[in-house]
């Protein structure tokens, strides 16, 4: 049960007051938002060296999770799974391992794989896009079906020779999509929290 004083409110507690060290922090959000834009665009120049990078920042990832993977396999006697798990280790550290032994072969074999997933995707897009044709949004979701087959099949067609290229346009498009999101974030809660001062 509440007391009076309890239930009445006291002043300058609001959720924006609350939230205003948000807005203090959105300085930092707003410098690394355009820090990320101008590295995509910086990556945008050197696709190449990118791919690389980001095909050796796939295998470093494998490698700690297979790791990972061992370590808490070991750590559970009598576990009916382990075996499994101990091979799923072992596999993502080889997996790792091959990586960085060969980083152009591991860039040519994740950008295989992405043309592959993007005509996959595609196809099914297509499939979920004709079968639900009585939706009025139908026709944008094969849209989208069809770009992903055409992307899918200019990487499959071009491949090898798209391994030079494909990872790495993927990574500083994401890193620009990324900084514009934080530098929205930011001026959203300059804006929202404008005139707010904490008590």
């Amino acid at each position: 049960m509440t007391t009076p004083a309890e239930s009445i409110p006291r002043p300058g507690s609001s959720l924006a007051t609350h939230l205003v060290p948000l807005r203090r922090n959105a300085g930092w959000l707003l410098a690394a938002g355009i820090a990320l834009v101008i590295l995509g665009v910086l990556g945008l120049g050197a696709v190449a060296l990118l791919s690389l990078a980001s095909a050796i920042w796939f295998g470093a990832m494998i490698l700690v999770g297979g790791i990972v993977v061992l370590i808490d396999a070991f750590r559970h006697q009598g576990w009916k799974s382990r075996l499994l798990h101990i091979l799923i280790g072992l596999l993502y550290v080889a997996v790792g391992l091959m990586t960085f032994a060969n980083p152009l072969l591991a860039t040519a074999s994740l950008t295989l794989l992405a043309g592959a997933a993007l005509v996959a995707t595609g196809v099914l897009r297509l499939v979920v896009a004709f079968q639900n044709r009585e939706l009025p949004a139908w026709r944008w979701l094969a849209l989208s079906g069809v770009l992903s087959l055409l992307l899918g099949g200019m990487i499959l067609a071009q491949w090898p020779g798209s391994s030079l290229w494909v990872l790495g346009t993927f990574f500083a498009i994401e890193l620009i999509f990324q900084g514009w999101a934080a530098i929205a974030l930011a001026r959203a809660i300059r804006s929202t929290f404008d005139g707010v001062k904490p008590r």
